[in-house]
């Protein structure tokens, strides 16, 4: 344990965290656990020596397609998903467990305890890239929570038989979530009718990869509103990207967000896959390709930053750290709230506090200025008041 991780004995057991900063504050800080619990938090006359955040939640990865981008980078989001479905028939369930315990870990090692999964479901995976995910999130369960969405891919429109039938044996598998890309169907609105359908039938919420491009025109997501309203899903539907959002006239997009927030319809932004290949072409990109951040936490919407893609086809770079993604976030967004920044990868905590669970990551640095900036590789895990070794 670290020299400022001062261990102490008593009634029960304890411990005193000190020389922490919150993100936002000048306090420095230390926190006194006992029984697992977070007992006291008292200001100290000290230097930070860590900023000390609630625990960080990656809500939209694609483990099973980790670390798989072999030869060529893609030239445009078509391409993407065209060596995705090339490579997705090239591996087998422990390949897959592979693939996808590698993220896990990488993601552990920068903090990470949550994360939410989207594992390929079609006609060339079958069940192998959902069942390796749910072996690997076993292998992980002492240490993380992980959530895994059953995602039929382009090939498997979930408004075919085939579909529901491979979609409720995923559920009935250990998958949580249904998950699913309208845009890529032939008739987007049907397809978000039978998800609508299937969540109902398997009382299981949506993650949908939702308008995942830059045509206002092709954009279905307030079609997706008024389904989740209409048939009483408030508060068990997630978008994902949200991309073509950003692309509508105010007056348009304002009256969609008002639905969204009536559907009770969280948000999840990824900025650097959305960054990396929305409007990318021969030449240098003009639009940015995230959703609209600020309008949407302007109205209330719970938004969330995620890290998306892993040395895939979609995204070649990355190590699943969700300091890199807030980063990323920032700058693509031009968000410049602390409090809104940590809440994005904390699950809409922005500051452990007393009574809770002392479930923390500590962050080497002074501020959170500091440690955005540097991204530093020193961090801690602490769990029910213990730190945990990766």
């Amino acid at each position: 344990m670290p020299a400022n991780l001062v261990a102490i004995s008593g009634n029960g057991g304890g411990a005193i965290i000190s020389n922490v900063a919150f993100p936002g504050s000048d306090q420095v800080l230390e926190i006194a656990v006992s029984d697992g619990k977070i007992a006291e938090i008292r200001e100290i006359d000290a230097a930070a020596e860590w900023v000390c955040l609630p625990p960080l939640v990656d809500k939209h990865v694609h483990a099973n397609r980790a670390f798989t981008l072999a030869g060529g980078k893609p030239d445009s989001f078509e391409h993407a998903v065209a060596l995705t479905l090339e490579m997705l028939g090239g591996f087998g369930r422990d390949q897959y467990r592979l693939h996808a315990r590698k993220l896990f870990h990488r993601a552990f090692s920068h903090g990470t305890t949550g994360i939410r999964t989207h594992a390929d479901l079609d006609s060339s995976t079958r069940l192998a890239a959902v069942q390796g995910t749910l072996d690997a999130a076993a292998d992980m369960a002492a240490k993380m929570q992980i959530e895994v969405v059953a995602f039929a891919t382009q090939r498997l429109d979930p408004a075919t038989p085939t579909a529901r039938s491979l979609i409720a044996a995923a559920l009935a598998a250990g998958a949580r979530l249904i998950g699913a890309a309208p845009a890529l169907y032939a008739e987007p609105k049907r397809s978000i009718d039978a998800l609508i359908e299937l969540a109902i039938e398997q009382d299981a919420p949506l993650d949908l990869h939702q308008d995942e491009h830059l045509s206002p025109y092709q954009a279905s997501v307030e079609y997706l509103a008024d389904a989740v309203i209409s048939n009483g899903l408030q508060g068990k539907v997630t978008l994902s990207h949200g991309c073509a959002l950003a692309m509508l006239e105010p007056a348009a997009r304002n009256k969609i967000i008002e639905k969204l927030l009536r559907a009770q319809i969280e948000v999840i932004a990824l900025p650097l896959t959305n960054l990396y290949l929305q409007d990318r072409g021969a030449g240098t990109p003009r639009q940015r390709g995230l959703t609209c951040v600020h309008e949407l936490l302007g109205a209330g919407i719970e938004l969330r930053f995620a890290s998306d893609n892993v040395r895939d086809a979609f995204y070649p770079y990355g190590d699943a750290d969700l300091l890199d993604t807030l980063h990323a976030g920032m700058l693509g967004a031009q968000l410049d709230s602390i409090s809104a920044l940590v809440k994005s990868v904390c699950d809409g905590r922005s500051k452990p506090r007393a009574g809770e669970p002392a479930n923390l990551v500590l962050v080497r640095g002074t501020d959170f200025n500091d440690i955005l900036s540097r991204r530093p590789a020193e961090r801690i895990i602490i769990q029910d008041g213990s730190p945990i070794i990766g």
